[in-house]
């Protein structure tokens, strides 16, 4: 009983001095993000902009929470990241493949690292997501997930006061990538055109265009088989954001500095 009592109010002193002593590492950090002190350092990796510290440092807590990467130290990721460069040299000095640069700096790294555990974080959402919810998504965001328009308009061209090229142009969806490559300002301004409107312009070398609109008909809603990856990708970032919208709103931020 006596040992036991002992260990209890060890226990007890090893949580209260651990308590003090973050207490006290909070009065001395001039900026602090729920209780964890801010370097100068990790301000700097932003610019000095709060707002965008605040933001990196709830996807570190939050990917940490999960249990999918390390809570941020910036000791922590200076070490990593000597350990990173040093296998990269490595790597390159045996000739063997090597994405990315030899050589991160830490900024390059932390942004690296930063948007893994982002990745991270939306590859969670959707393991946790039903495909129903996925349809339903897809069903009230079907403006996103629509084929462009077919339109057609009559296109002339006259330079120098003669006719040098007169015809009809189709945009549409089987056409619009081979339309862009070749002629991207021609796309563009078809894409604005409503039926029965024109767009007149100059061309670069002092060409007079024209653009008459005589059919433009609305482009059908694709399938959820041929989009389910983007509708995934798009559901995953905007249930992100919403979260660490939350998350942010709920942050306790001291700042101290002298402004």
């Amino acid at each position: 009983m006596f040992k036991r009592r002992t260990y209890l109010a060890v226990f007890a002193a090893v949580v209260m001095i651990f308590i003090l002593a973050k207490q006290l590492n909070e009065e001395k950090a001039p900026l602090t993000i729920n209780g964890d002190p801010v370097s100068e350092e990790e301000l700097a990796f932003h610019d000095g902009s709060l707002e965008r510290t605040v933001r990196s440092r709830e996807i570190w807590n939050w990917a940490a929470e999960g249990g999918m990467a390390d809570e941020f130290s910036y000791d922590d990721l200076i070490q990593s990241l000597e350990n990173e460069n040093r296998e990269r040299k490595r790597l390159q000095s045996e000739g063997r493949g090597l994405y990315g640069p030899v050589e991160y700096t830490p900024l390059q790294y932390y942004r690296r690292l930063t948007g893994e555990r982002e990745r991270m974080l939306r590859t969670r959402i959707l393991e946790e997501t039903d495909s129903s919810e996925l349809i339903r998504y897809y069903e009230t965001h079907q403006e996103n997930y629509m084929d462009v328009d077919t339109i057609e308009a009559e296109y002339t061209i006259r330079q120098e006061g003669r006719t040098t090229y007169e015809g009809n142009v189709v945009l549409e969806a089987e056409s619009m990538r081979g339309l862009s490559e070749s002629d991207e300002e021609l796309a563009e301004h078809l894409l604005q055109l409503e039926e029965g409107g024109q767009y007149r312009w100059t061309g670069k070398n002092g060409e007079d265009k024209l653009l008459h609109c005589v059919r433009r008909e609305k482009g059908r809603v694709i399938p959820f088989e041929e989009v389910a990856g983007a509708v995934a990708d798009q559901y995953a970032a905007e249930r992100f954001e919403q979260e660490l919208t939350k998350r942010i709103a709920d942050c306790k931020v001291s700042d101290r500095r002298q402004k």
